[in-house]
């Protein structure tokens, strides 16, 4: 990817270009005066819909960072929404911009966030992160004020529950997202409720789940934050047109925004894609299922929660196999309170300790899965210097190496909770980390992390470690040479 700055003042254009695709930007609000290459960069994606891809530097999805960086890149969403909306400054206002811009103090300043006072929301608040890339961007906004909960929409498929919210996401790989509430009244008893995401292209996904909440239990304010906003005037007009059709208000703040035109030389016909920008396929030949794990690569670690900590439901994959280990609560897909909340964070600071304890290498990766992103991402921090962290995700992106391209590179593989999904893993290098920490939420059959093992020998990892969530309290270690045991089906 090429760009270049056509002009010095906002407004300002930048070009983008990736093969046959261009893209011209033109920024007209960045409050913070970041730098658009330290925010995002562009790639080309699988999907005839939208072929272009913002991919963020500083969510800790595709590419690996600091685990603070998408953190404080929360919080300092949660303060500008404070100052403009609700006219509250936070103390560590200016500390948190300049810990993004400097990624100077960024431990310090995400410890005094912990340690101020909360931002009280004048009215009671419900913050929704949307899946799968924005589910820790919106936790991290959540863990700002009280007299708030927080809910992430989710892609799975949780039978024993029945879904509060239906909404599509037409433009993505994977369109449909559900609503899951332990606890329903916190939709109902809400007065504002604040949509969480990585960016706004046009607003369509945003205006599905506020039509369909609208019709269940209306809202007289409705606020989107998100880090990029590059919605055209026509679609700006659309939001005021949905204003005045549901008799509400919605706003929106973004940490950078504008509008961009872009030009596709591959429209209408195939898309000129080199065979090598295709992600490497593991885990997908029949005769390695069930193959055991090198025992001398292989650590898995379980930690058992206390009851009050799980949701006891259960998911069904796409085979129709039921995983019937517990979730972990804490999560957000459930709804999370902020006594909840506080739990998350005595709970990671505990695990990042012993884990911290464990490691043998000076670069460790921890990888997040799926939706599965901020509690690992919380553990992260405190694991020690030389930690970097990102996840896996759904979304098929093409890759090419040597350029200042998003995706250098790519894998792909069965996901270990539904085989028939294929999840993806991007920028790893070679030969560069010592050792790889895999979060996972639940337990799952051992063969399907078989895959995950592969790519980490394959990239020169000789260190694989699985910290999995369970119930069981007998289960908290196994060693090296044990494998670990099959979750009940």
């Amino acid at each position: 990817m090429n760009n270049r700055i056509l002009s010095a003042y906002l407004p300002k254009t930048y070009q983008y270009k990736a093969e046959e695709l261009s893209l011209e930007i033109c920024l007209q609000s960045n409050p913070f005066d970041l730098n658009p290459d330290a925010l995002f960069a562009l790639a080309l994606r699988k999907n005839r819909r939208r072929r272009f891809l913002f991919v963020s530097k500083v969510l800790g999805k595709h590419i690996p960072v600091n685990p603070l960086l998408p953190l404080l890149t929360g919080a300092a969403l949660a303060v500008q929404y404070a100052k403009v909306l609700l006219s509250i400054e936070h103390p560590c206002y200016a500390g948190i911009i300049q810990a993004l811009k400097t990624k100077q103090q960024m431990f310090e300043v995400f410890e005094l966030l912990i340690q101020k006072p909360l931002m009280a929301s004048p009215e009671k608040t419900l913050f929704i992160g949307f899946a799968e890339t924005a589910t820790a961007l919106g936790q991290s906004v959540f863990s700002l004020f009280d007299n708030a909960c927080y809910l992430h929409t989710t892609r799975e498929e949780i039978p024993c529950l029945k879904s509060e919210l239906d909404f599509r996401e037409e433009h993505s790989h994977a369109v449909n997202h559900r609503c899951y509430f332990m606890n329903s009244t916190d939709l109902k008893t809400a007065s504002r409720i604040v949509f969480i995401d990585d960016e706004l292209t046009t607003g369509n996904t945003v205006l599905n789940i506020i039509r369909a909440i609208h019709r269940q239990y209306p809202k007289k304010n409705y606020v989107i934050l998100s880090l990029l906003d590059w919605r055209s005037a026509e679609h700006r007009a659309r939001f005021k047109q949905v204003e005045l059709e549901l008799g509400t208000k919605i706003q929106a703040l973004s940490l950078m925004g504008g509008e961009f035109k872009y030009s596709d030389s591959t429209k209408g016909q195939s898309a000129n894609v080199n065979p090598s920008w295709e992600p490497r396929i593991f885990g997908q030949l029949s005769q390695e299922e069930g193959k055991p794990l090198l025992e001398r690569h292989f650590i898995s670690q379980y930690y058992p929660f206390a009851e009050s900590e799980l949701a006891a439901v259960y998911s069904q994959d796409s085979s129709g196999w039921l995983n019937k280990t517990p979730y972990l609560r804490l999560t957000g897909r459930f709804g999370l309170s902020w006594s909840n909340h506080l739990k998350c964070i005595s709970l990671a600071r505990k695990i990042g300790g012993k884990l911290k304890l464990m490691r043998q290498g000076t670069k460790t990766l921890c990888l997040g899965t799926g939706e599965f992103m901020y509690f690992p991402m919380l553990i992260s921090t405190y694991m020690g210097e030389g930690v970097s962290f990102h996840s896996t995700t759904r979304s098929p992106i093409y890759s090419q190496a040597g350029t200042d391209y998003a995706i250098q590179n790519g894998c792909s593989f069965p996901c270990p909770e539904d085989p028939g999904i294929i999840n993806y893993i991007y920028n790893l290098p070679e030969n560069y980390y010592d050792e790889v920490y895999f979060f996972m939420e639940r337990e799952v059959r051992p063969e399907r992390l078989y895959p995950l093992q592969q790519i980490a020998q394959a990239k020169g990892i000789f260190r694989a470690v699985f910290v999995i969530g369970i119930s069981s309290p007998e289960r908290r270690f196994l060693s090296d040479h044990k494998n670990p045991p099959a979750a009940n089906p």
